[in-house]
């Protein structure tokens, strides 16, 4: 839902944005009697300027926190040639399905755990072709889209002069009362010793991480991702029903105690480890009421050679987190979600290990939004 504040012959401009005021019982922090917060978790503003010609976005995101930049891209077409286009700036990065569905929509609070370590701001710096198959042929249906990217993330500034290129083709079918969509993607990149003296890489071997001799200062660790996504909607007389999934798999360049992305130069070692992870989530609505209910599971092993007692580090441990909620659709413009997450990680008795990783860490979360979007 968008307002429209002014309209001519040449474009129009157009004002949108949501807030999302929550309250969170975050069972992590009970020791320390931090599990208890109100916040502001987005306060999104956007401006979006369209002609036939393309469009210029600018998104902003206000909470107590400050202010931070989301978007700022300019998307180009010919009209004469309706199955090419082309964006430029900072945009969600094309990869998968759950990156670019907005959270204004979303029914979970948040991405699944491997997106936030693998993608942390889900956008970056960089250009993208958008291919689309032409009306009556057969490739109507098929969607690629293909960039090259900063690969720091969010609205961080360029580092190096490396890029990584990241390329999404997708299928999708409508029927009457069924809808149906497949993807597959690729990330194709690395992270960059960025020279600071004594910056070590290292490669697991025969169950160890041993130093990488192949990499010097200034070489660029493999950031390899795979991925498949798949979604499914019908329409019937429960309601409306949406499974959606994905599987993701390859290998991540992290830090000795963990495997999120870094957003912008890494100047600690590097610890280069196999990963695998998952979400599968079904929507269902009540019927035609303004209700409906929510059931996720997600997984992430940040390293697919090594488990349980065989871990070496912190950043070899996996998690599974199974999440239920509610969601009740007040008006077309307020939403309230509440949403429990239960986690669960990999148990682990060892010399290396801290003891806290030997049982269930308390870090279940209980969510309650309240969303207006306008």
């Amino acid at each position: 839902m968008s307002c429209l504040v002014a309209n001519s012959q040449e474009g129009d401009l157009k004002i949108s944005g949501y807030v999302q005021a929550q309250w969170v019982w975050d069972e992590s922090g009970i020791e320390s009697g931090d599990q208890n917060k109100f916040s502001v978790r987005r306060g999104r503003l956007k401006a979006a300027y369209s002609n036939k010609y393309g469009e210029a976005v600018m998104q902003i995101d206000v909470t107590e926190e400050g202010v931070d930049i989301k978007d700022a891209y300019l998307k180009g077409k010919i009209p004469e040639i309706g199955w090419l286009a082309f964006r430029a700036g900072i945009f969600d990065r094309p990869f998968g399905a759950e990156i670019s569905y907005s959270s204004s929509r979303r029914e979970s609070p948040e991405r699944s755990r491997i997106f936030q370590t693998l993608f942390p701001k889900e956008r970056d710096l960089g250009a993208e072709i958008v291919l689309r198959g032409l009306e009556g042929s057969f490739l109507k249906d098929f969607t690629l889209n293909a960039g090259v990217f900063a690969g720091n993330g969010g609205q961080a500034k360029e580092t190096d002069s490396g890029k990584d290129f990241i390329g999404h083709l997708a299928y999708r079918k409508q029927y009457k009362n069924m809808s149906f969509a497949l993807g597959a993607s690729l990330y194709y990149g690395g992270v960059r010793l960025a020279g600071v003296e004594g910056q070590k890489a290292y490669k697991l071997r025969n169950k160890e991480f041993l130093e990488d001799n192949s990499l010097s200062l200034g070489d660029y660790a493999n950031r390899h991702y795979f991925g498949f996504d798949a979604q499914y909607t019908l329409s019937s007389i429960l309601g409306t029903t949406n499974l959606r999934g994905e599987y993701l798999w390859g290998t991540q360049p992290g830090s000795k105690n963990g495997s999120k992305s870094p957003t912008g130069a890494i100047t600690t070692d590097i610890y280069s480890r196999n990963f695998s992870g998952y979400y599968i989530q079904l929507v269902q609505d009540i019927g035609k009421s303004k209700h409906s209910l929510v059931a996720k599971l997600d997984g992430y092993d940040p390293n697919t050679k090594l488990s349980k007692d065989g871990c070496l580090t912190i950043g070899d441990v996996s998690y599974t987190t199974v999440g239920l909620g509610w969601l009740f659709r007040i008006n077309p413009n307020l939403r309230m979600t509440a949403y429990y997450e239960m986690t669960s990680n990999e148990k682990i008795k060892n010399d290396w290990m801290e003891d806290v990783y030997s049982r269930n860490v308390n870090d279940d979360v209980f969510t309650l939004r309240l969303q207006y979007k306008f």
